[in-house]
């Protein structure tokens, strides 16, 4: 009877066991998806104004050169700073971002001006030609399309973490994060790596 009860006991706490447990993953998971929604939703309110901030070409009056104009940047990443969603070491990944267009730019030739100014330049830096926060394209966001964003991949090493995080357009971003003082926090994103 003992061996039976035991047996029976130790049955019914395996499947209680098995029967949905939270593992850290789960609640990483959750927190690293909150974490993106709730960037996202700050977007909704302050993407506009930020977006101006960004660092942009701009053309050398007189000349078919051009730089890229990076005297707001310290604002710029500011109000992502602001927003408290962001490690401290997030600027750096805005800095090198354009820094590696400056020194792209910086290194064309008088003759490769000339070309592009012939024959157009496209978009040069990636930010150009998308929405830098949810690197996408031209079309709209509500609080319905952030909600219905999932997580296709989670990976975790300790105290960093990885998250591709797709649209309900299929879309992918990439995030990476930091836990810092018991809360993730953004390290990366989409073009800010």
């Amino acid at each position: 009877m003992k061996t039976i009860w035991l047996t029976g006991s130790m049955i019914a706490l395996g499947l209680s066991l098995n029967a949905a447990p939270v593992s850290a993953s789960t609640t990483d998971e959750q927190a690293l998806m909150a974490r993106v929604q709730g960037f996202y939703g700050w977007v909704l309110k302050n993407g506009t104004q930020v977006g101006k901030l960004q660092p942009a070409i701009k053309d050398i009056p007189g000349s078919n050169t051009f730089q890229l104009d990076t005297k707001n940047i310290q604002a710029f990443s500011g109000k992502f700073m602001a927003s408290g969603f962001f490690a401290p070491e997030f600027p750096s990944a805005i800095e090198h971002y354009y820094d590696k267009y400056q020194q792209q730019f910086a290194a064309y030739t008088p003759a490769e001006f000339a070309q592009m100014a012939k024959d157009g330049r496209g978009p040069l830096m990636e930010s150009e030609d998308m929405d830098i926060f949810f690197c996408a394209q031209e079309y709209e966001y509500k609080k319905s399309f952030i909600s219905k964003m999932k997580a296709k991949t989670v990976k975790l090493d300790g105290d960093k973490a990885s998250i591709v995080v797709v649209s309900p357009y299929q879309w992918e971003t990439g995030f990476r994060f930091a836990r810092i003082n018991k809360q993730w926090m953004i390290t990366g994103y989409c073009v800010f790596q």
